[in-house]
């Protein structure tokens, strides 16, 4: 993006520029990464995430210390995953003095490594690729797409395992291998052994028999059992994430997973305000802007709504910017079979709404608009976003033996985070069609949703859910649903606004469906562009935090 470019190139000297000799070249480099990590940290608020633990017993925060400390081993699996070179650049900077390998060394640990995952993989520290290889740390370095499909096809035996989302991808001589992430990674068997020790502490049944299963799903890397269980939970103050979840991380194929660890406690009176979501998830099924063949039954009967506080974070979910939500498990056969897990952060949450949400708001929108910027809405709409992951089809139509994920191949985080957007925007038409939703809150809901897709784009068009956003952007200016004033603020057109995202709707939810990789493409390229009207509008916003530096104080204390 030109906004990026440009900040790099302001930050080079004169000297630089002449090119008077090596070391003044160099010069002129340090000069330029001093101006940009100073510059880029400013970019996140510090912020520190506690939870209150006083109404857990004894034994409950033993448990929550024993998942703590198997989440900070996940972390530092992911640091192997992020690059092949993060953790010996975090090293080398740990144990410098100097101050600029200090602020160096600070956003490495946001970043989870050397390169920048707001502009676009640039790298900001160390020596090595000029921006973030695609294959992460799970292929070769070298390795091409050409490369790694001409020998899947040479030598289709190997095909399951190199194409598993959990194994990682060696060269042994002219060929690739396959080696499983238990295998690989020298952490498993210790976070094994403390998963082991807090079931033991669990004295909740299904939450000691999630642990167990879970324990023997990162020693083999079989899932599914342990996501089942996951699904059973009743009952339990305490969860937790961990292991590999999300395929973000993986820009050559989304094949391969990444590991991550959200240690959790429930926050019971938030979660009950919410679980009128749930009986109306068929009900958003059916609803679908499709033709009526594609719509399913159902869409899961074990669909679980929570409100949680976040202890800890650590790898995917903690690199960069900060989930606020999740929709899980993604295996497509669990949430056939029950459902699926909606669960929202609700301490991280508001603390971006503060000191995001808002500020963008009071910034981007008209004047007339801010009065209708609310946190309940943000919180809603989160909550919505995580409902309608589980909405449409896992399987493409006609061919149950292809999921929807492994159609869309590269292209489908982004196509899949636009589809949970949209439908969780048109979704509370329907809850305003049956009184749930006043007019005052549809209205709350589309400024908030729009300040919120602002939010999203300052994590860099390359990003999923950067890129989902400026789908639907774009899709919107163009159908005059958000248009622009002449003092470039916002405004909406609310007679126009849910009709425009039905439509956008109806595009993706088809293009899943089908499984059409090619329209998916024609989508983002079409509209996942960032245009100079976008570009100007974020520059305006360069002096709001894009997102959260985050400390864990609770689990710090534990």
């Amino acid at each position: 993006m030109k906004r990026y470019s440009t900040l790099i190139m302001v930050c080079i000297t004169v000297v630089g520029l002449m090119g008077c000799g090596k070391k003044q070249e160099e010069g002129g480099e340090m000069n330029k990464r001093e101006s940009i990590v100073a510059e880029r940290l400013t970019m996140y608020a510090d912020t520190e995430i506690a939870v209150d633990l006083s109404g857990l017993t004894e034994r409950q925060q033993q448990l929550v210390a024993k998942l703590v400390e198997a989440g900070r081993l996940v972390d530092e699996v992911f640091w192997m995953q992020s690059a092949h070179d993060a953790i010996s650049t975090r090293d080398a900077l740990a144990g410098a003095a100097d101050e600029q390998s200090q602020l160096e060394h600070e956003y490495l640990m946001i970043n989870y490594g050397p390169y920048d995952r707001i502009f676009e993989g640039e790298r900001f520290t160390g020596e090595g690729a000029e921006r973030k290889p695609a294959g992460s740390g799970y292929y070769p370095e070298d390795l091409s797409v050409k490369e790694f499909e001409e020998f899947v096809t040479a030598h289709p035996d190997l095909k399951t395992d190199l194409e598993s989302q959990y194994t990682v991808v060696l060269r042994d001589g002219d060929a690739l291998r396959a080696v499983p992430f238990h295998q690989h990674y020298p952490q498993t068997a210790e976070i094994v052994r403390l998963l082991k020790e807090a079931a033991e502490l669990a004295d909740n049944p299904s939450l000691k028999k999630y642990l167990e299963l879970r324990a023997e799903a990162i020693a083999t890397d079989d899932y599914y059992a342990s996501d089942m269980a996951w699904m059973d939970l009743e009952g339990n103050d305490i969860d937790v994430v961990i292991g590999p979840i999300e395929n973000y991380e993986d820009g050559l194929f989304n094949y391969k997973t990444a590991h991550e660890c959200a240690v959790m406690v429930k926050d019971p009176d938030a979660t009950a305000e919410l679980q009128m979501f749930k009986k109306h998830i068929d009900a958003f099924e059916h609803a679908l802007p499709i033709k009526e063949e594609y719509r399913r039954e159902t869409a899961g009967s074990g669909n679980v709504l929570e409100v949680v506080n976040i202890v800890y974070f650590g790898g995917d979910y903690n690199a960069g910017v900060k989930t606020i939500a999740a929709s899980l498990p993604n295996d497509p056969r669990v949430t056939q079979a029950k459902g699926g897990k909606k669960q929202m952060y609700k301490n991280m949450m508001e603390a971006k709404f503060d000191k995001i949400v808002v500020p963008i708001a009071e910034e981007i929108l008209a004047a007339d608009l801010i009065p209708y910027i609310d946190r309940r809405a943000f919180t809603s709409f989160v909550t919505l976003h995580e409902v309608s992951h589980t909405l449409g089809r896992g399987y493409v139509y006609g061919n149950d033996e292809l999921s929807v994920r492994k159609a869309m191949k590269e292209r489908y985080s982004a196509i899949e985070e636009t589809k949970a957007d949209i439908l969780g925007l048109i979704n509370n038409r329907l809850l305003h069609e049956e009184g749930i939703v006043t007019d005052e809150q549809l209205k709350k809901t589309m400024v908030t949703y729009v300040a919120g897709l602002f939010r999203s784009l300052r994590f860099g068009a390359e990003e999923a859910h950067g890129q989902a956003n400026l789908v639907q952007l774009n899709w919107l200016r163009e159908r005059k649903a958000i248009t622009m004033n002449d003092d470039m603020t916002y405004s909406i057109d609310f007679n126009r606004f849910l009709d425009a995202a039905a439509e956008l709707a109806t595009e993706v939810l088809t293009i899943e469906i089908e499984g059409n990789y090619e329209g998916a493409g024609a989508l983002l390229e079409e509209y996942g562009v960032m245009t100079d009207e976008i570009d100007s509008a974020i520059e305006r916003l360069k002096d709001i935090p894009r997102d959260l530096n985050t400390r864990y104080v609770t689990a710090e204390a534990l």
